[in-house]
This record gives structure tokens, sequence and C-alpha cells, in this order.
């Protein structure tokens, strides 16, 4: 088969590659590797990434101008050429596909919490309706947007939930000595809820036995450093820095208002790192692996614990067997085919 995918998410600055980003870049990764009969056309408009290698099953197709460029230069490419599918990585679709449309929706946090979409929340709702209509299946990464999205649009029926694996620069894991700070990842969002951390953190703190610990925030969070509260932020890291970080937490924390995945979750867990999470922020699928707590009272005793030693190791076999892009590639191969 044939097969065109929106890859616009790689041309995203390096300051905004967050999830919609490394879902992009994993999946071609993964496509790359898993996927040895099909041919896909990966349509862009910046540069050929490095780490992405064309061959004889895969094209790398930078298509301009850059304005309108997925309602109409998209759709003029896929008049021109006709394909069998149509992967709509991140929710938008073209005017016109010549093949039929997976789409992959990320989540409705927007929808939820239009108050921290201010700029984006109308052009995000607008999608929803039009993926519906036009797509022959919707791929959503936890069972939580599959029954969003259920209750949202009671008459499809074509929701499939396929989890995302570890990123591949995530899989190797290497014993580190635990070191007294806490971690947390994420974009500078008021879905974040990162206040809400910090107060925690602080209070965590007040206790002579804890004063030592460090808060670590990693992402465009510099507005939040307060190097007198021992928080300290670190905007422009590579991931394997990001890996001996995770390696060497004493937890994992996130504490979002909403999650449709949460993909530092399962980096913190590929590094045998123990995470802490408020509801929202954990995914029905992680919750065996992550300790859950509900009010700021609750994430307080529980960061208490972990640091007591009372909380179970990361189970990090079962969650690489769990979380596998070898697996996403063959549950996606199976849409093709229906």
């Amino acid at each position: 088969m044939k097969i065109s995918v929106d890859a616009g998410a790689l041309c995203l600055g390096e300051n905004l590659r967050f999830g919609n980003y490394y879902f992009s870049k994993n999946l071609l990764e993964a496509i790359q590797r898993y996927d040895k009969v099909n041919e896909y056309f990966i349509y862009s408009f910046c540069e050929k990434p490095i780490w992405l290698t064309e061959n004889e099953k895969l094209n790398y197709k930078i298509l301009r101008p850059k304005m309108l460029w997925l309602s109409t230069r998209v759709s003029l490419e896929e008049i021109r050429q006709k394909k069998d599918i149509f992967l709509a990585l991140n929710q938008a679709i073209p005017i016109s596909t010549s093949g039929q449309v997976v789409s992959f929706s990320h989540g409705l946090s927007f929808y939820f919490y239009p108050q921290f979409y201010q700029d984006s929340y109308y052009s995000l709702k607008d999608q929803l309706k039009p993926m519906v209509k036009k797509s022959r299946y919707i791929v959503v990464s936890s069972l939580r947007v599959k029954t969003e999205l259920r209750k949202l649009f009671p008459q499809y029926k074509n929701f499939v939930v396929i989890n995302y694996g570890v990123p591949f620069d995530m899989l190797e894991e290497k014993s580190n000595v635990r070191k007294k700070y806490f971690l947390s990842v994420g974009m500078n969002n008021s879905i974040k809820n990162i206040e809400f951390l910090l107060k925690v953190f602080k209070k965590f703190r007040n206790k002579n036995r804890f004063s030592e610990y460090k808060l670590f925030l990693v992402g465009n969070l510099n507005s939040f450093e307060d190097k007198n509260n021992n928080i300290f932020s670190y905007s422009s890291i590579n991931r394997e820095q990001l890996r001996k970080l995770y390696a060497e937490a004493t937890a994992y924390l996130t504490t979002s208002y909403y999650e449709s995945f949460n993909f530092p979750v399962l980096e913190a867990l590929s590094q045998n790192c123990t995470v802490l999470g408020l509801k929202g922020a954990i995914i029905p699928e992680f919750r065996e692996f992550v300790s859950l707590a509900y009010d700021s009272d609750d994430f307080l005793e529980q960061m208490k614990d972990i640091v007591l030693g009372g909380k179970a190791k990361v189970r990090r076999s079962d969650v690489m067997n769990r979380f596998s892009w070898k697996k996403y590639i063959l549950k996606l191969k199976e849409l093709y085919e229906v």
C-alpha cells in the first residue's frame, strides 16, 4: 500500500518539541524499523531530520509554501499522486485526500479546559467534527480519550486505542544511584498545574529532614525557577541528559489537570523511576505502575513515603513489554487492511 503521512509536527522549534513532536518522531522511527512492506510518503515543510533515513519504502517530501500547508498544499499533492491511506497525525485533515483517512487524536484538554487554550481553543474544537466525518478510523493514545470521544460522538464506532511505546532514546537503562531531587517535565501551559507542584514541594521542604531535596523542572519553565527554595529550571538539555535525570531522580512528579497520555511518565518508568501523579495526569493504562494522589495533602504524604522507602519499585520489564512501538505498528497495520 501507498501511505501518506502528515509530519508537519517535525518542523516545530526546539523549545516547542513536546508530546506531538515526540509522537511523530517515534512513530516514523517505528515505521522505519517495523514496516518493511508498505510504502510511505512523509509530508513536511522543513528539511529532513538527520535521524530519518530515506529508502525505497520511505520517501520524505518537502511541500511548500508553508502558508495553507495542510488544507491546500497537501491536498494538491494528494490529488496529483493517489495514495491508499492518509495518516493524519495531528487531528487536522486536508480538504482532499486520495485514500482513506486514519486520524490520530491526542486528547481533549482544550475541550475540558478552554481557559488554558485561549489562542487555539476554537481552531482545535473546529477540527473535531471534520475528523469524525472523514476518518475511517480514529486512533487514540488511551482509554480515557476513547471514552471521552465516544460521549461526544456516540454515532461514531471506529475509535481505536493504541498505546504509545517507550521512546527509542529511552530504551537503554543504566543502574544509577538515586539523588535527592524530584523531577517534572513539560511545557509552560496552565494545564500542567505547575503552581500546585511548587506549593506542595515547598511544604515538603519545610520538614528539616527533607530540606536538602531539590525540584528540577525541565522544559520552557524558567519563570518558575526559585533557587532560594531549591527549585531549578532546565530549558536546553538534550535527551541523553534527560534520560540520566530520570535515572537518578528520587521520583518523577506530574500534576496536570488533564493528560491524554503523558510521555514523561512512560520515560520515567523506563528508567526505573518512581512516579507520583494527580488523578488527571495519569491515564488508566499507567495506574498499575504509578502512585496516584487525589489532593495536595495526599500528594505531600506520598512524597514523604517515597523518600522513606514506603513505595513499591517500578516493574520495568512489565512496562517495556506493555508499551512497545513494535506492537503499535502491528496494530496500526491491521487498520490498513480493514
